[in-house]
């Protein structure tokens, strides 16, 4: 009896003492739970944009089998439910639960735009923090930035992934300006130019403003910074029309017609 270990013994016993009391305990909530029939149904729908409303999954759920509310919690068709949800482009993930009460809990991560792309050939569609594409709504238009111009990538209407260097740089951009108020308040709309360099449009000022791709975007901001720090209060707004971010380590400005035209003036009458 002496060498019985004694511990281990205990420790097993705990152990399978908890499992059978863990499969009782299934067993009791199963039992219940097939019992028991819907009594209600919440919907969640978390987010500061609006593309998927209750009334939206409301009503995929009675188009897709009627109303839950009195039915079984056994029979409700919860996998079907949520594969059917997921059809949404604008929902993101889906997850349908219910209760020991009776109460089903339909959980929607709807999709968040960052920005909002017009391409060249007319397709209107958004952009998500992950870089999903996703289509435009009829009925909501959330405040981000646009982008338009010579943007060549196409959207065929469905959830796609970004492919051309072209649209990670604009998704890059609108990523970017989110993480700073001063630049997300001031910059209004993105631009891809004949060149296909990306020129921010101001909401302050009428310059045209090169930021180029989307490499050292805090490098070129900063000095778009300088700009209107350092030489705008000596210059005016509108000494200069282009102010070029594209080249490291150089902020290139090129004067307005008006100005230049006005010194070609003075050097005359000189």
């Amino acid at each position: 009896m002496k060498n019985i270990p004694w511990r281990n013994v205990l420790y097993v016993f705990t152990w399978i003492v908890s499992l059978v009391g863990f499969f009782v305990l299934m067993g009791f909530i199963n039992a219940k739970k097939n019992r028991e029939v819907c009594k209600s149904v919440k919907v969640i729908v978390p987010g500061t944009q609006a593309f998927v409303s209750q009334e939206d999954v409301f009503k995929t759920i009675d188009n897709n089998g009627g109303p839950l509310v009195g039915r079984p919690l056994k029979y409700l068709p919860i996998h079907e439910l949520e594969n059917k949800l997921r059809e949404n482009p604008f929902i993101k993930h889906v997850n349908v639960y219910a209760e020991m009460d009776g109460k089903v809990n339909v959980k929607i991560e709807q999709r968040e735009a960052v920005i909002r792309i017009i391409n060249s050939a007319g397709d209107d569609f958004y952009l998500d923090g992950s870089g999903v594409k996703f289509p435009a709504s009829k009925l909501y238009a959330p405040h981000v930035i646009v982008a338009n111009g010579n943007v060549s990538e196409q959207f065929n209407g469905r959830q796609d992934t970004m492919r051309s260097s072209q649209l990670k740089d604009l998704h890059k951009v609108a990523l970017f300006l989110q993480t700073d108020s001063l630049w997300n308040s001031q910059i209004e709309q993105l631009y891809v130019n004949p060149e296909n360099d990306m020129e921010l449009i101001p909401r302050i000022g009428n310059q045209k403003i090169i930021l180029g791709n989307g490499d050292s975007l805090q490098e070129k901001f900063d000095k778009l910074l300088l700009f209107y720090k350092q030489v705008i209060p000596k210059a005016g707004w509108g000494k200069y029309k282009t102010v070029n971010l594209k080249f490291a380590n150089q902020l290139v400005c090129e004067k307005a017609d008006s100005v230049i035209k006005k010194e070609n003036n003075n050097k005359q009458h000189n």
